[in-house]
């Protein structure tokens, strides 16, 4: 599996933790449920029949958004995106509770799955608008991913590594 996947992976099992003891309310009269993780998108495979046509609310989603590799590390972006429902008038405090749970929990142990290294700014966003009931925020994370070892082709014919000779 490559290095990207496992990360997002590793992050919503860390979601998952930092969350799992928060109810929250549902579109479902006055039902109060966990936030549900979901990596990449809320649905990426196509249509099945007697599959639900929506992923209920609350859920937070682990995307990656980039990668890039440098002559020294290699990051990734991921986002991650907290939606509520709240038909009472603050359910955008629910969305920020969310993503300070996961904040708390990224900062206090920096360093996921002993192979990815959260870096800094770690932003979190919340749009001007919102759809009513629904809240929507968001937190931009940086984190520096592992590297493939370069090979290196030791030709004899050739006088060795860059024609040197052995």
């Amino acid at each position: 599996m490559s290095t990207t996947l496992l990360l997002i992976d590793e992050l919503c099992t860390v979601v998952q933790e930092a969350t799992g003891n928060l109810m929250l309310e549902t579109e479902n009269s006055n039902n109060l449920t966990a936030v549900q993780v979901i990596p990449g998108f809320l649905d990426d495979d196509s249509p099945k029949a007697g599959k639900p046509d929506s992923i209920p609310v609350p859920f937070v989603i682990v995307r990656l958004l980039s990668a890039e590799d440098g002559s020294q590390q290699s990051t990734a972006i991921v986002k991650i995106i907290a939606t509520t429902y709240s038909r009472h008038g603050q359910g955008w405090r629910d969305a920020l509770e969310v993503l300070e749970r996961i904040r708390q929990t990224l900062l206090t142990n920096r360093t996921v799955a002993k192979k990815f290294r959260l870096e800094f700014p770690v932003k979190i966003e919340v749009p001007e608008e919102r759809p009513w009931p629904y809240s929507v925020a968001w937190m931009t994370t940086a984190w520096t991913i592992a590297q493939p070892i370069m090979k290196i082709d030791y030709d004899k014919d050739w006088g060795g590594i860059y024609g040197e000779k052995y």
